[in-house]
């Protein structure tokens, strides 16, 4: 029974000790926003990594966005996260932003959206290169 009790106990410690560390990157992130913003939605993301270049996770949500509203989207990465978070914007299947630019290979921590358009757009999160990694993304309205 004892030796139950420990494994219970430390398995809930190590729960609590990773809700903490989220919960501390969610906050540091927030801050990385800017003075100038409202943050509205937070992800914690958590990916494994991939061999394959077709196949690699990403973690997908739905986001309603207003129009004349300037959205900041920032990424944050952990100090264990062997890949580096990017951010992507989708309306309908088509790319509208991303904090990766491809023709120079710079990965932005954060990029603004000057959104014209009312409507549910899809945020994709992935690792660069499909590497493990675990991170944060924080969305603001810029004031």
């Amino acid at each position: 029974m004892k030796k139950l009790l420990l494994v219970f106990a430390i398995a809930f410690a190590a729960v609590c000790a990773f809700g903490q560390d989220s919960q501390d990157m969610v906050a540091q992130c927030s801050l990385s926003s800017g003075d100038n913003t409202t943050a509205i939605k937070n992800f914690v993301i958590k990916l494994p990594g991939s061999a394959s270049a077709d196949d690699q996770p990403v973690h997908k949500a739905n986001m309603y966005l207003m129009k004349n509203q300037t959205y900041r989207f920032t990424m944050c990465n952990a100090d264990n996260s062997e890949g580096e978070l990017v951010f992507t914007l989708y309306d309908n299947q088509k790319q509208i932003i991303s904090s990766y630019v491809e023709k120079s290979g710079n990965i932005y921590s954060s990029v603004d959206f000057s959104c014209n358009k009312t409507g549910l757009y899809q945020l994709w999160y992935n690792f660069k290169d499909g590497k493990k990694g675990f991170g944060v993304g924080i969305v603001s309205i810029v004031r």
